[in-house]
């Protein structure tokens, strides 16, 4: 009987410490500026431009000069139907892309809104 008087406290401690809030662990190679802008790419493939919009924009807060983000953002920009916003937020990777790499992503963010700028024009033309 004492021993069952001891259990009932411990058990009810147990239960109330496993409804506590979850904890929440941040593991750092998940949360890189390459992660999120291979995730925004993906997304952005699947046709999610909300989610990759996020994804970009989280890369460019977490490294403010990552060429990769603002060509990221500015297509999406663009994929979103504001390719004037995309157009300048590419302006803006444009002048802060240092390498040859870089200044290349640039110019295929360039590309693919122009062929959506051209897409759309032939669209309204039609109508």
């Amino acid at each position: 009987m004492i021993e069952i008087k001891w259990m009932v406290p411990l058990l009810i401690g147990f239960f109330l410490a496993g409804c506590g809030p979850d904890t929440i662990v941040v593991r750092p190679g998940l949360d890189t500026p390459s992660l999120h802008v291979a995730n925004g790419y993906q997304l952005l493939e699947r046709g999610k431009a909300d989610d990759a919009y996020r994804e970009f924009k989280r890369a460019k807060e977490l490294e403010p000069y990552c060429v990769e983000a603002y060509v990221g953002l500015g297509v999406t920009l663009g994929k979103m139907g504001d390719i004037d916003a995309g157009m300048e937020t590419l302006a803006v990777a444009e002048r802060i892309a240092g390498t040859a790499r870089e200044h290349e992503a640039v110019q295929e963010g360039y590309a693919q809104l122009n062929e959506l700028k051209r897409t759309r024009k032939d669209r309204d033309q039609e109508r």
